[in-house]
């Protein structure tokens, strides 16, 4: 019998806390604050701030997070880096990254273990992952990572279809540690094609990365299976990087 969740965390519960150097090595020292709902920065050195500038990193504006070294072999610092999309003052989002050394055990292999359980736990808050209640943290909580077909229509987008998921939509699936496989369609009706003849037990979610007409070859693909009771049941997205992205934009208002 598996062994009971643990209740919900409240939402300002501190879950790990710790100080951290910073990338390059030489700049200021941090105070972290790992809670349900954001990274809290403190800086330490060379003297705390009167006003903290950028100190609360918002989890739901966080894509995703690794561990780094240094390429210096003397470094026995690990990094720890995470991947944020902000919102700007007009609305929309840039990419961001923060790095903070974990520098406070002798030796490189200490400090990566630590460094690890900091970006395990973060991972298993932004896929919604129940942490264990005796605190012990390990790599073992994070399941496979989760499987994405991305069907790209080259030509949508008068063109920049391809562009935008090569500059944009890829490095952000990459920072959140997704595996993919990525299939360019050639031809109308080709992704409906794709779909009928898909294992989806291999599969987590169909994504289309184009306007409204490459979900409709995938919606219609998957009502043309003979199981298509079942497969309407796999998850399908959308990224709007066609000329006409209505569809997409209904979508994103109804979700809220």
């Amino acid at each position: 019998m598996a062994p009971p969740l643990p209740p919900p965390l409240a939402t300002s519960t501190p879950l790990l806390h710790g100080e951290f150097g910073s990338y390059p090595a030489r700049g200021p020292r941090f105070a972290l604050t790992l809670t349900p709902q954001a990274l809290h920065i403190q800086r330490l050195r060379p003297k705390p701030e009167a006003r903290p500038r950028g100190g609360l990193v918002l989890l739901a504006e966080v894509s995703g997070c690794c561990t780094l070294r240094s390429r210096s072999l003397s470094d026995s610092a690990a990094y720890f880096c995470i991947y944020t999309y902000p919102r700007g003052r007009r609305g929309g989002r840039r990419r961001a990254t923060r790095t903070f050394g974990a520098d406070g055990a002798a030796t490189y292999e200490e400090n990566r273990a630590e460094a690890q359980r900091w970006a395990t736990v973060l991972t298993c808050l932004l896929r919604g992952l129940p942490l264990p209640g005796n605190g012990e943290i390990t790599t073992h909580l994070l399941p496979r990572p989760p499987r994405l077909l991305l069907l790209v229509n080259p030509f949508g987008g008068r063109g920049l279809a391809w562009q935008w998921c090569k500059n944009h939509v890829l490095p952000m699936i990459s920072e959140a540690g997704l595996s993919f496989n990525l299939i360019q369609t050639e031809r109308q009706n080709h992704a409906r094609e794709l779909v009928q003849g898909l294992s989806l037990s291999e599969w987590d979610g169909i994504i289309t990365v184009s306007g409204d007409g490459l979900l409709h070859e995938v919606l219609n693909g998957l009502l043309d299976r003979p199981d298509w009771e079942e497969a309407m049941k796999i998850p399908v997205g959308i990224l709007p990087c066609g000329s006409g992205n209505a569809l997409a934009g209904a979508v994103n208002q109804h979700g809220g």
